[in-house]
């Protein structure tokens, strides 16, 4: 647990690392050479100390260390300071600017290398006895030299492509974020707008006819001003009733799509059998209590029950699994009414491979929660998955 903690505070702190590496080096690169002279020493250090901020500026780096060293094939002819420890910079640069540099530094620092190999080839080897080397042995030398730049620089370009990619992955990932979120707000806002239609359509209907009746029976009843105080009141009050209601809707509606002009009739618990009928002549195996033992229910219910066994039945033909079966039971237990979907399917891990419980049960939670109920969603007992709601039913 520590080691994973210090390595990934030293992948956050680069330069840090590049410091202490640079500090090691100055020991065997500059100590040497600090009784030669000023020149010999400001190249020494010019050769190591960019080093330190290699990844956060590579190309800066990588320039200061090649320039550096071309001062140095240019001034420096002692045998001991042609080829110093630090020259091991100019590898360590071409190797920087390939992997975190732009492209077209990667392009400079190669050619730049290649001839940096080529002129030290010329100079070194040196025959300190006096005699002149062969040519043979510049051009070993310079091959050499151009080998290990090639090197490096391939080694580089493949650690640049794979920082692409990373860099690549976590830029699709974060907008795959994105846009979860955007269709997370979007299914939301539109189940929210379906709910607001679906309650104008039952509730607002209800306390129109209300307000109508209790208008027709203030003037019907001119002999009775009490009775025409009492529908007075009535009328008002579903008149502010009404208002705040549209208040709520337009609330939900906020930012939604519009309204479907074209609206159908909506849906009860007396429909719930022609829509298990319907699921059957798909192919699943459902059964279905005895509905009418559920009694009566005023309009707003009877469409919050149709809806949680239609998004039941729906996540069944979804997750489930093609041989799967269930079964919806809906019964009055006391002062509630209890409705299940049960199948016998895959389970949890068919709704987790789809990618979750999705909204449905978001909107089946929020239709049930209008009228006090309450939804339960989750592995069945043997096997399989059950939507549970229980809705309180008021009195008559």
């Amino acid at each position: 647990m520590v080691s994973e903690r210090v390595e990934a505070w030293l992948r956050r702190h680069p330069v840090v690392v590049d410091s202490l590496l640079t500090l090691l080096l100055l020991v065997p690169c500059v100590l040497p050479y600090q009784r030669r002279g000023g020149l010999v020493i400001l190249v020494a250090l010019g050769l190591v100390l960019p080093l330190a901020v290699r990844r956060r500026y590579p190309v800066l780096s990588a320039s200061v260390i090649l320039s550096t060293a071309f001062v140095q094939w240019l001034t420096l002819r002692a045998p001991d300071v042609q080829l110093m420890a630090g020259d091991v910079g100019v590898l360590a640069a071409v190797y920087a600017a390939t992997a975190y540099g732009p492209r077209w530094a990667a392009r400079t620092a190669l050619a730049a290398g290649l001839t940096g190999a080529a002129l030290g080839g010329q100079l070194w080897p040196v025959d300190e006895s006096g005699m002149e080397s062969r040519p043979l042995d510049h051009v070993v030398v310079g091959l050499g030299f151009g080998v290990a730049v090639i090197a490096v620089w391939s080694i580089g370009r493949l650690r640049g492509l794979r920082r692409e990619q990373v860099e690549a992955l976590r830029e699709r990932a974060r907008l795959l974020e994105v846009e979860r979120d955007q269709r997370a707000r979007l299914a939301v806002s539109a189940e929210r707008a379906r709910i607001a239609r679906e309650m104008h359509d039952v509730v607002a209907h209800s306390l129109a006819v209300m307000i109508a009746q209790a208008d027709g029976g203030r003037y019907a009843a001119t002999d009775s001003p009490r009775a025409q105080a009492v529908l007075e009141t009535i009328g008002d009050t579903g008149r502010q009733a009404l208002a705040e209601m549209r208040r709520l809707l337009a609330v939900l509606r906020d930012g939604a799509p519009g309204d479907d002009p074209a609206r159908m009739p909506q849906p009860g618990l007396a429909d719930v059998p022609a829509l298990v009928q319907r699921v059957r002549e798909g192919g699943l195996h459902v059964t279905l209590s005895d509905v009418e033992a559920c009694g009566e229910l005023e309009a707003g219910l009877g469409l919050v029950v149709f809806r949680i066994v239609q998004e039941g039945l729906t996540n069944v033909i979804k997750h489930a699994g093609p041989a799967a079966s269930a079964q919806v039971q809906l019964r009055r237990v006391g002062p509630a009414l209890e409705v299940s979907v049960v199948d016998d399917g895959r389970g949890v891990g068919a709704v987790r491979v789809a990618g979750g419980a999705g909204h449905g049960l978001v909107g089946m939670r929020e239709r049930a929660s209008a009228y006090g109920g309450t939804v339960e969603a989750g592995p069945a007992l043997g096997g399989g998955y059950a939507v549970r709601a229980r809705i309180p039913v008021p009195a008559s």
